[in-house]
């Protein structure tokens, strides 16, 4: 890596009220995201549980439950089984508050930014694995104060430069998973056709949107794959592939 010196001034004017408002979305879920990660995680189970076990128990449910209490070597009563039911639930609700709180502690914190160890989390919870030296890189390309951490001003403009770069030459790999992640509004780890299109038509218009849509949901054929929910769905890697493909086409010309 060649030193770079430190810039303040963005190219351009400001990013779409929109756009700035999901930016802003993915800077937060980012920072300190290898604290969170794993509690955010418990937390989606803990209300997936919760869901299934507020469902009221039908008469075909109570049946089933019945039967398979009373083929283990003890026996267990329909009402003893709603009973540790509520137990359950009881348990689960109050670490569900434990965990909660401890996310707003984190959120809390005065100092919000991104470390070393937060982007690895976000790609390793993205389906990618990376070495100690690309996450340095990674930070490297938008680490403007050279702190060792990415802060709201510099997460910004190396967004801005991204979005307004025509040479493809500008560094974005962090750009790629900051852009992926916008896509991504219900944060499932994949990007739908709904998803991306809500997000480029306002930036790009309808010509480009097409065309970028095509390359990234389409075969080798060009018609679009509709895999998935909402029109069809890729994954990072699919992703990540297409436009590092992309920009490396467009920058070809200019090295």
């Amino acid at each position: 890596m060649s030193p770079k010196s430190p810039k303040t001034t963005s190219p351009g004017g400001p990013i779409a009220p929109n756009e700035l408002k999901e930016l802003r979305r993915v800077y937060d879920q980012l920072c300190f995201f290898s604290e969170k990660a794993g509690t955010m995680q418990r937390l989606q189970s803990i209300k997936c549980t919760l869901a299934e076990y507020s469902r009221p128990l039908t008469s075909s449910m109570r049946q089933r439950d019945f039967f398979l209490s009373s083929s283990g070597h003890h026996r267990q009563s329909i009402l003893g089984g709603e009973e540790d039911r509520e137990t359950k639930m009881a348990a689960l609700q109050q670490e569900q508050a434990e965990l909660e709180k401890k996310l707003s502690e984190i959120r809390s914190r005065n100092a919000q930014y991104i470390r070393p160890q937060d982007t690895a989390a976000a790609l390793k919870s993205l389906g990618k694995r990376v070495s100690k030296r690309e996450v340095q890189n990674m930070m490297w390309e938008v680490d403007e104060k050279l702190d060792g951490v990415i802060d709201w001003d510099e997460f910004q403009l190396n967004f801005e430069r991204n979005i307004r770069d025509s040479s493809g030459l500008e560094p974005a790999s962090f750009y790629h998973m900051v852009q992926f992640m916008i896509y991504d509004r219900d944060n499932n780890g994949l990007v739908s056709i709904d998803e991306t299109m809500n997000m480029l038509y306002a930036r790009v218009g309808r010509t480009e949107m097409e065309s970028v849509i095509t390359k990234l949901f389409g075969g080798d054929d060009g018609a679009i794959k509709e895999d998935g929910r909402q029109g069809g769905e890729i994954d990072f890697q699919k992703y990540s592939s297409v436009v590092v493909r992309e920009q490396q086409k467009i920058s070809s010309p200019q090295k």
